[in-house]
């Protein structure tokens, strides 16, 4: 059996592989299968769930489908196994060649073998799920994008009962598509005429209180996908998932044509993966907090507002006899533990929740209010947050958004006392009445990039209505619209952008968690949040909230006339103008500098906007604009880019003037009351305007602060909500501060946290040019960040590595530092801090030995006593060094031998060392080492007279040989006559390589006896060191002839 397989192995990677004799290879398979070609099923099905799929040829993918008709014709079981397999592997937003490939494979196999895959009723649902939502995504490719939809339409047609198993989402998809033209029509029956379509069909709401499969929304989600997904939710705890889901977003989610993709994982976070009691209990990433930080990277209005109802889907409908729990957690956490830090993001959740209870379909609203209203009391009932209350009673929840929680929660909020809901409240508590742009009541719903065609006259309003899924009125934003989270860069910023290719702009921080969390839920760290400022304004109090109204009444605000209240209703408008409103805001900033206004009304009134008009933020646009590569004239700035242009002009003064000093408080009041001016005016005053001194003043208006402080939190605050920038402007704030900028812990931590290999060759760079610093020269503050950074994780060290041996290697004493901090303080223990002994290592390497370098490796091992890992690490730095750097290292153990360390020490060292390193060893470096050890005489003192007279007179004469040989014998009288030496000692002192050496032929009498000791001799009053040995024996025929008389 086991050579059966084997053989039918080789068939079927014949006929995928060689395409000329497939029909060759299949008769011999259809030969030798056995068991219904089960063996052939299994192979070809583990083939289609491959993670790597995607590399699969594009012959080899003809061929598999080739293959696949062939078994549909001979009604092979187990065949739609794989076909559901294959569907799963196209991927959505994906319109590369290999992509569209395989659709059109896709597509023509279905169109091919129709009849046979319509028996396979979760074949014919997944085919029309898939082709839904593949349709929106090939609206650019005429020829697929007709037969995918021809393809879909046919099948809900013919097999409509077969298909309305997919639920409510099958809805939701029809919704997205129904502007195009061939489903139009279909929509047409399914909302007038659903009998037409099956008999067993009720209508609309039969779908909608339906919930949708797993198995549905999974298939919109590859297997690689699935994969790197449940590995985050299932094991990265909530401070070091960052990474790995900026690795997924730039590998999955990074062009345009993905953005259709948010929703489908968003579904599938909350229909699909449900974790464990020991996963909620765990500090593993909850889901609420992974979906927080996916719509960060959400880049369009109407991706965000998708996204939306694909968190709350599920609420509309909810039923608990058919619903479960864990798909209504994800959206009550994200509203409840937002409150404290994101109270903008649980008044935008509210009000969407509010909105499509009445808007999604009119006729429906009662049903869809009771159904929200049911599931959140179902949360409260079964513990997924003790209640609403605290959301209710939040003092940063304002009365029209407690009005939202009481229309939508009756039975657990009390109503509003003394309700005065205001014009625009009013206009937003009906928005179905009033917007029928909204309504979904025929061919005017979905968005305008579905539509194909000219679409058919409007026939007569449907029984049911549903909405626009992808809109929303005025008072509801959408989540790419949220002030506290995403800036509108300055054309001098978002130049950076286009010099690096970033398309970063962050949307929505991570939620963090109440104390009230009580449902096992582990509570979100400050990674992913906004960072804190009590290092910078420990001291200050934030303002109190007062409502603009009031602070308008202050009498210091009187001399600004009407300015200041038609600036607030100027913001307030449904269409802005921004031109208006920035002149508005320079009026504002001049009458302010020049007057004794109050600092914290003004502060207050500005502050009260950024937190209510979020209409303002226009950051979205920007970067589409700059993606399409339009001028910066064309670009569109926020409120606070106004506010900083206006207080520049003033705080850029060479002297520190009343106004200067005013405008500077006001931005400091600004920050206080949790506006995000720190980091955006360090942009400003650094990257646009190149003037340090304006960031370093608005430092000086803190009490308690410094300007490595301010850093820290300001650039903390840029890399969390926009770190391709954070990363491209480095250099320039390091040149703008290279006093306070290098060896700051804060501002290193920033640099590891998010950081990808790219950016780390990038800093590799600059700081190997020297345009960056990041450690500095203080050793005692490169240990402290060492120290430090060994309890990140893996890949932040592998990093903070990387960057420190760009910056320290080679730095002799800097590296002897850090070898002794992490040896001898730290005891560093190699198994359990691999990544800092391999960074260790490296920089060691690196370094030419020297005795300060040995002295604590061997100490190392001394103190580790007969610790493996010690000996391992000190032998394989020897190692290195004696590959590299053969000849200095065997001079540093030479002159370490006697020294401070005892002899016994050295040796043991040494000796472990050649042991266990014996098969990668010559025997002459063993032996070379062993000679190196070798003690020396204490001394030997040589008389060596004074040849420079002679070699002077003799430098222009003639040499014959009996002269030579008179010479010679002189030599030896005078040797011979001179105070007698150890026969044995100057054996052991004249190496023998010096024994062949030629007698000088110029020599002389010496006037004068120079002393001459071990190691180190001097001649002529020059000193010769040991590498001068040479030199010494051939230039001094005195010791040439007692070498030779030896």
């Amino acid at each position: 059996m086991h050579s059966h397989g084997e053989l039918v192995n080789g068939l079927v990677y014949d006929i995928l592989t060689v395409p000329a004799k497939g029909n060759t290879y299949l008769r011999h398979l259809n030969i030798v299968s056995r068991n219904g070609f089960a063996h052939t099923i299994s192979r070809l099905k583990l083939l289609a769930t491959a993670h790597r799929f995607a590399w699969v040829r594009p012959e080899v993918c003809s061929q598999l489908f080739r293959l696949l008709s062939e078994l549909v014709k001979v009604s092979v079981h187990g065949v739609d196994q794989v076909v559901l397999a294959l569907t799963r592997q196209v991927r959505s937003g994906d319109v590369t060649q290999g992509n569209l490939k395989l659709c059109w494979l896709m597509v023509q196999f279905a169109q091919a073998n129709y009849a046979s895959l319509s028996t396979f009723p979760v074949l014919v649902a997944t085919t029309v799920y898939m082709l839904g939502r593949l349709a929106l995504d090939h609206s650019r490719i005429p020829d697929l994008h007709a037969a995918e939809c021809e393809l879909a339409v046919q099948l809900l047609h013919e097999r409509f009962h077969e298909c309305c198993m997919i639920g409510r989402d099958l809805v939701r998809m029809l919704q997205d598509v129904a502007r195009i033209p061939v489903f139009h029509d279909l929509w047409q029956d399914i909302l007038q005429r659903p009998q037409s379509l099956s008999p067993l069909f009720a209508g609309i709401e039969q779908l909608l209180w339906t919930p949708m499969p797993p198995m549905f929304l999974a298939n919109r989600i590859t297997y690689e996908m699935e994969t790197r997904l449940r590995f985050i939710l299932e094991n990265l705890p909530a401070t070091s998932y960052s990474r790995n889901l900026m690795w997924f977003v730039q590998r999955y989610l990074s062009t345009p044509e993905s953005e259709s993709l948010f929703s489908d994982l968003i579904r599938y976070i909350i229909g699909v993966f449900h974790p464990s009691n020991a996963v909620l209990a765990s500090n593993v990433v909850p889901r609420y907090v992974f979906l927080g930080g996916l719509l960060r990277f959400i880049r369009s209005p109407v991706v965000a507002a998708n996204a939306k109802l694909a968190l709350f889907y599920d609420w509309l409908f909810y039923d608990p006899k058919s619903d479960t729990i864990m798909n209504i957690e994800p959206g009550v956490l994200i509203i409840a533990q937002s409150v404290d830090k994101y109270t903008f993001m649980t008044a935008s959740f509210i009000e969407f929740l509010a909105y499509e209870s009445d808007a999604y379909s009119p006729e429906l609203a009662p049903a869809i209010r009771g159904s929200i209203g049911l599931a959140m009391q179902d949360a409260v009932e079964k513990g997924v947050i003790p209640s609403i209350m605290p959301i209710y009673e939040h003092p940063r929840i304002e009365v029209v958004i407690r009005q939202n929680l009481y229309h939508l929660f009756p039975q657990l909020v009390p109503p509003v006392p003394e309700p005065a809901p205001s014009e625009a409240s009013a206009d937003d508590a009906e928005p179905a009445k009033n917007d029928d742009a909204m309504l979904l009541d025929s061919a005017d719903m979905l968005p305008p990039a579905a539509v194909d065609s000219e679409l058919a006259p409007e026939p007569p309003k449907p029984a049911v209505e549903l909405p626009l899924p992808i809109a929303a009125p005025q008072s509801i934003q959408t989540v790419s619209a949220m002030p506290k989270t995403s800036i509108a860069l300055d054309p001098v910023s978002r130049m950076f952008q286009e010099e690096f290719g970033i398309v970063d702009t962050e949307l929505v921080s991570e939620v963090p968690t109440d104390a009230n969390n009580t449902n096992g839920i582990s509570d979100m760290t400050a990674e992913g949040g906004a960072l804190e400022d009590a290092a910078l304004v420990a001291s200050a109090e934030p303002l109190p909230e007062i409502s603009v109204e009031r602070t308008l009444e202050d009498t210091s605000l009187w001399l600004f006339g009407s300015t200041l209240q038609t600036f607030v209703d100027s913001v307030a408008a449904a269409e802005p103008d921004v031109k208006q409103i920035g002149g508005l805001v320079k009026e504002i900033v001049d009458m302010f500098v020049q007057s004794e206004a109050s600092i914290s009304a003004i502060a207050r009134v500005l502050a009260s906007i950024f937190s209510d008009s979020l209409d303002m933020e226009d950051v979205e646009t920007n970067a589409e604009l700059a993606m399409a590569g339009e001028s910066d004239s064309g670009l569109e700035h926020d409120l606070l880019h106004y506010i900083l242009t206006a207080a520049a002009e003033y705080a850029h003064k060479t002297d520190m003037t009343n106004s200067t000093r005013r405008v500077l408080q006001l931005l400091v009041q600004l920050t206080e009351a949790k506006v995000d001016v720190g980091f955006r005016w360090l942009l400003h005053s650094v990257i646009n305007a190149g003037k340090p001194v304006q960031y370093a003043r608005y430092v000086d208006q803190y009490a308690e602060s410094t300007l490595q402080a301010a850093l820290v939190r300001d650039l903390g605050m840029l890399q969390e909500q926009f770190p391709s920038l954070f990363y491209a402007v480095l250099p320039q704030i390091y040149a703008a501060f290279p006093d306070a900028f290098p060896g700051c812990h804060g501002v290193v931590k920033s640099v590891v946290a998010l950081i990808d290999q790219l950016q780390v060759y990038r800093l590799s760079s600059l700081i190997a040019r020297g345009q960056l610093q990041l450690f500095g020269h203080r050793q005692a503050t490169l240990t402290a960040i060492i120290g430090i950074t060994l309890e990140s994780d893996a890949f932040e060290q592998v990093c903070f590595w990387q960057l420190l041996n760009a910056e320290v290697g080679g730095d002799e004493a800097r590296v002897a530092g850090i070898a002794h901090y992490l040896l001898l303080e730290k005891k560093l223990d190699p198994a359990s801090n691999s990544k800092a002994a391999t960074g260790l290592l490296t920089l060691l390497k690196a370094t030419l030995p020297t005795p300060s370098l040995l002295k604590p490796l061997f100490k190392y091992v001394a103190t580790t006593e007969a610790s493996d890992a010690g000996v391992d690490f000190t032998g394989n730095v020897l190692t290195a060094w004696l590959r590299t750097s053969k000849a200095a290292l065997l001079n540093v153990l030479s002159e370490l031998a006697p020294s401070a360390l005892s002899t016994d020490v050295v040796k043991s060292v040494v000796s472990r060392w050649l042991e266990r390193y014996s098969q990668q060893l010559d025997e002459k470096d063993r032996y070379e080492i062993q000679q190196a050890l070798v003690p020396k005489p204490t001394a030997l003192v040589i008389e060596v007279p004074d040849l420079s007279s002679i070699e002077r007179s003799s430098e222009h004469r003639p040499v014959t040989r009996s002269q030579k040989a008179k010479e010679d014998n002189e030599r030896k009288r005078r040797i011979s006559n001179s105070q007698p030496i150890a026969r044995q000692q100057s054996r052991q002192e004249i190496p023998n390589r010096h024994k062949h050496n030629s007698i000088d032929s110029e020599g002389s009498d010496s006037s004068s006896d120079v002393p001459m000791t071990r190691g180190r001799r001097r001649r002529n009053g020059r000193s010769l060191t040991a590498g001068d040995d040479n030199q010494c024996y051939q230039s001094s025929p005195i010791l040439a002839s007692a070498s030779s008389s030896d």
